[in-house]
């Protein structure tokens, strides 16, 4: 017999964001802790994969409320842009562990009233980075190659300089 399904109340971007920037020292901590006590990441993929996710965090705390529209998934592809030319699929791979433990962790500690909500809205972001990270290194390698300029050029653009420095 099938389990029910369990319905939750759908969260906005600007929700989710409220939510890490309010719990952005937790994370970043859960983060530390998860990354410190991995035992198959070397240390090279050690310091990469913080990065990625100290990169991240930041992304989705930085950003002001106000000036983010409903759609968020172009703003997630420059994120993911502009570390395409020092990732792979493990660094990739163990990012999104770590980054989703760390909230699930968080979520277990708090017993927030909107954790389902909020882990949802989690995953449809690493749906979405997974769908980008895929189409441009595996589906189509030629057409995204990692040295790419554009790619490479991205954090030195104003779009994502304005982004990050909101």
């Amino acid at each position: 017999m099938a389990q029910p399904f369990h319905a939750y109340e759908e969260i906005t971007l600007q929700q989710f964001i409220l939510f890490i920037k309010s719990h952005n020292k937790q994370i970043e901590e859960n983060i530390n802790i998860y990354l410190n006590l991995e035992p198959y990441i070397l240390e090279p993929e050690r310091k990469m994969i913080q990065t990625l996710l100290e990169s991240f965090l930041l992304f989705l705390s930085a950003p002001n409320i106000e000036d983010i529209k409903d759609t968020y998934e172009e703003h997630l592809d420059t994120w993911l842009q502009s570390h395409l030319p020092h990732l792979n699929e493990n660094h990739f791979s163990m990012f999104r562990l770590i980054f989703e433990k760390s909230i699930v962790t968080l979520m277990v500690n708090l017993k927030h009233a909107q954790t389902l909500s909020i882990l949802m809205f989690l995953l449809s972001i690493f749906s979405h980075l997974i769908h980008s990270y895929n189409k441009w290194m595996v589906d189509e390698p030629e057409q995204h190659p990692k040295t790419n300029k554009t790619m490479q050029n991205l954090e030195d653009c104003s779009y994502w300089t304005n982004w990050m420095n909101f």
